[in-house]
């Protein structure tokens, strides 16, 4: 697995169809592409589970040899909240692959929801050692810390990422994250958010992040605002649901209707 940072793979999900035709391809030559676990973790994110699961089948069929199917399959496991299940696949793809990125992340996360978040902190620390650039690995451990109400250890881990890979969008919205936990720090968050933002307007967890701001200080239209402007050039079902949070606070049922619709798609 590539120790690139995950939002390089981001761009895979504009190009699915030729993704997906790229796996037919590849089937009938009995080998699977490099960074399908990446992409099914990508579709299962956006809420495309059929897609993951449709993707985790065609990966079985050229090979259960691999842990890149077992992965997939964790992922669409995983966001069905069936977290034993997609344990016992990330397990599966680790004992096939020990270096799997991927498999780490998935078998860490399913800990870290079934509250055992000590187990998952080792798995979390084992993907940064394989792949210290990519900042999924960073997000994973520091949501153990803030689980086990660390916020200490989460603030030094979110600085030193901060540092380390540079003030881009990403590790501006993780060091917020971490601020938002603290009373002390919301002003700091809001900052940093702000700069997050003004860099890339649509990057979704910087999004999420300041309306779950504005959302505490009850700045309905100022959250009402941005999501419209986020939802202008892509469609996210997070996003979605929380414009028709917003709206029935504003007493605008309707539409909060068709927002809640839209996020269920």
């Amino acid at each position: 697995m590539s120790s690139r940072p995950c939002l390089t793979w981001t761009g895979c999900l504009c190009g699915s169809k030729h993704m997906l035709l790229c796996i037919l391809v590849t089937t009938q030559e009995q080998s699977i592409p490099s960074g399908m676990d990446v992409y099914g973790y990508l579709l299962a994110r956006e809420g495309r589970l059929e897609d993951v699961e449709n993707l985790g089948c065609r990966l079985f069929n050229i090979s259960d040899q691999h842990a890149e199917p077992w992965v997939v399959s964790g992922c669409h496991s995983f966001y069905s909240k069936r977290y034993s299940r997609a344990l016992y696949l990330g397990a599966k793809a680790i004992q096939l692959n020990s270096n799997s990125v991927q498999a780490l992340l998935l078998k860490g996360a399913a800990l870290r929801n079934m509250g055992r978040v000590q187990e998952a902190i080792i798995h979390f620390r084992e993907a940064i050692r394989l792949a210290p650039c990519r900042l999924d690995c960073y997000e994973g451990l520091i949501e153990c810390y803030l689980a086990s109400n660390s916020i200490r250890e989460a603030m030094v881990m979110a600085n030193n990422v901060y540092k380390t890979l540079g003030a881009n969008a990403q590790t501006l919205t993780l060091l917020a994250t971490v601020c938002l936990e603290d009373p002390v720090t919301q002003e700091k968050a809001k900052t940093l958010l702000d700069k997050a933002l003004n860099q890339r307007p649509d990057y979704i967890k910087a999004v999420v992040k300041k309306a779950e701001l504005l959302s505490r200080e009850q700045k309905y239209e100022d959250g009402i605002a941005l999501l419209r402007n986020a939802l202008a050039n892509q469609s996210d079902c997070v996003l979605h649901r929380i414009l028709g949070d917003f709206l029935v606070a504003v007493n605008e049922y309707q539409e909060a209707m068709d927002q809640y619709s839209i996020a269920l798609r």
